[in-house]
């Protein structure tokens, strides 16, 4: 599994800039994810920067040197960049909705993943020793709540501090209570999902269902800690991190886990010998192959 931060994005633009062209008159970026990597090189080449779909809407790139600024320097040349490169579709709908502008465009992604390239002319980053090679999997930060269904069905989740804010001390039963019914959302998941698995009592269980029911939150399974008091949970001497990882590690079918607590991340992976990503310090924890 490899995971690509937005700090990681930063660092590839910045080492890869020598292969992207500098006389461009403009950027166009596809939306949405494609946005992020055009604007950070638009800011990079200071060039004006417009999304596809505004584009073809007749709106005009702005920032960086304005157009009406560098028409002696035009070199009708455009660069269209996407954020990945995998089975080409993304490249080909932008050349459709491209064709008949009288520009010379230049084709750009951030991470090839597919196994051609026939449809970019640029790439900055070649991850196909990943992708090309199951059982690895590229999971990106900025989409990994969005996309990906076919793996996010196979990823368990907490739930504190990752889809919710954590909430106040349990021993405050008041507003603790009031707290969980109106949680304040986090990371909400817009694919399917797997397992929630949560240090949660289970006597909250209604309240959870129905507070993930509100956030339209699709999951496959709820598991709680099966007690009724802290104080019970306490004796149980059974720790969250050790409820977590070892569901984790019998359930076959999950390949990730997200945690918030990076503590518990780090000792989730080692009791499950499983990958592990904390959310809060955007750290993989996996086993190095």
């Amino acid at each position: 599994m490899y995971y690509v931060t937005f700090n990681d994005l930063v660092n590839d633009i910045r080492q890869n800039i020598s292969k992207v062209p500098h006389d461009v008159d403009f950027i166009i970026g596809i939306e949405r994810s494609g946005m992020i990597v055009a604007s950070i090189i638009s800011e990079y080449l200071n060039v004006p920067l417009v999304g596809l779909e505004s584009f073809i809407k007749g709106c005009e790139p702005t920032g960086g040197d304005r157009l009406s600024l560098v028409n002696s320097k035009h070199t009708n040349k455009v660069l269209v960049i996407d954020d990945t490169y995998n089975s080409g579709k993304a490249m080909t709908d932008a050349k459709k909705k491209l064709e008949g502008y009288d520009y010379d465009f230049i084709y750009l992604v951030a991470y090839l993943e597919g196994i051609g390239s026939m449809f970019i002319d640029i790439y900055l980053r070649d991850l196909r020793q990943y992708t090309n090679h199951p059982p690895y999997i590229v999971l990106y930060e900025w989409n990994i709540m969005n996309h990906y269904s076919f793996y996010t069905q196979h990823f368990m989740f907490d739930m504190d501090g990752v889809l919710c804010l954590d909430p106040p001390d349990e021993n405050n039963t008041e507003e603790y209570d009031n707290y969980i019914k109106n949680a304040i959302p986090l990371f909400i998941p817009k694919v399917n999902i797997g397992k929630i698995v949560t240090y949660r009592l289970s006597k909250y269980a209604a309240i959870t269902e129905n507070w993930l029911k509100e956030q339209g939150i699709r999951y496959e399974q709820l598991i709680m800690f099966q007690g009724d008091s802290v104080k019970e949970r306490y004796y149980s001497g059974i720790s969250p991190e050790y409820m977590k990882g070892t569901l984790y590690k019998n359930d076959p079918d999950s390949i990730l886990f997200i945690e918030s607590d990076d503590w518990q991340a780090m000792n989730i992976h080692q009791i499950s010998g499983k990958p592990v990503l904390c959310i809060s310090t955007n750290k993989l924890y996996q086993k190095l192959t």
